[in-house]
């Protein structure tokens, strides 16, 4: 079992696909939301951000990550697009590690110059890029896998077991952040008797903050066996979420239903960053096989049509 473990972590890069699929999703919601942010970046990250002054001082941040907080005027502007040219270049895959560590520091310094803004996947997107940093993030789907394949093969600088093991080691630590985060929110959601007695979804979606569909779908969230079968099963899927994914049927089931839990909380309660962000660290979870097998049955399906 020994040999076989380490067979799995210094034999071949893992998760692949999945890593890929996560980085082009980080990336565009870095590059998106700054984007959509534009008119009040000064507001929010850069001079008008000093009434968050007291918090922002509160906690001693490294000073390299003071480059935000630096700057003013043309030259914060100029830092705010260089941040979203690098969250584009990771979104496609060019200079695939270097736009990863770059997307980093920058997306950490907007948050140092004001850490009221953002959403609870901010901090799981901060977590997931550090670990991105350490795997081979642009061998799929990727300008660099492009690029590297019309050149012909590159003499790697590591040895490939190394390469491997880095990668294989920072796809458990996001596996791992992704489990404790499920089963942490489950036992959060135990401690609280709204979630308990099956009501703790109706609330949020009463408040105009969380329901923008209030008048299309009240109706639906009206029924209290609706509101009880989305909290019980909300509850049951995270606490359980590490033994579903011991075997292959029961982990795409998990992965089906948190999944559609966030696209749920994206489309219904207008969290749409939050559930991007839990999507993308769960696209890990599936495996190359699976990748592959699905990219083979849709290849097969569209020459079948181009055929009839």
């Amino acid at each position: 079992m020994i040999g076989q473990a380490i067979e799995w972590l210094t034999g071949d890069k893992r998760s692949t696909y999945g890593v890929a699929v996560t980085r082009m999703i980080l990336g565009f919601i870095v590059a998106s939301q700054l984007i959509v942010n534009w008119p009040d970046r000064h507001y929010t990250w850069g001079d008008g951000a000093n009434w968050s002054e007291q918090v922002r001082n509160s906690k001693s941040w490294p000073s390299f990550l003071d480059l935000f907080k630096r700057l003013d005027g043309h030259m914060f502007d100029l830092a705010y697009i260089v941040t979203i040219i690098f969250g584009l270049l990771l979104m496609v895959g060019l200079y695939t590690r270097a736009s990863a560590v770059m997307t980093l520091f920058l997306w950490l310094s907007l948050y140092v110059s004001n850490p009221f803004v953002g959403s609870g996947g901010d901090a799981v997107l901060r977590m997931v890029l550090l670990y991105i940093c350490f795997t081979d993030a642009g061998r799929q789907w990727s300008l660099d896998a492009r690029l590297q394949a019309r050149r012909g093969g590159v003499r790697p600088l590591m040895p490939g077991w190394f390469s491997a093991t880095l990668h294989n080691l920072a796809v458990i630590l996001i596996i791992h952040q992704v489990v404790m985060v499920y089963v942490g929110s489950a036992f959060w959601k135990l401690q609280s008797t709204v979630w308990r007695d099956g009501t703790a979804v109706y609330f949020p979606l009463q408040t105009d903050a969380y329901s923008p569909w209030n008048d299309w779908l009240h109706p639906v969230y009206a029924a209290a066996p609706v509101i009880a079968g989305a909290t019980y099963m909300a509850i049951v899927v995270q606490l359980f979420f590490p033994v579903l994914l011991l075997y292959r049927p029961t982990r795409m089931v998990a992965l089906l239903l948190v999944t559609g839990m966030h696209l749920g909380i994206g489309i219904f309660m207008g969290i749409l960053y939050f559930s991007l962000v839990m999507i993308a660290v769960d696209m890990i979870l599936v495996s190359d096989r699976s990748w592959v097998r699905g990219l083979e049955w849709l290849r097969n399906q569209r020459n079948r049509r181009i055929s009839a």
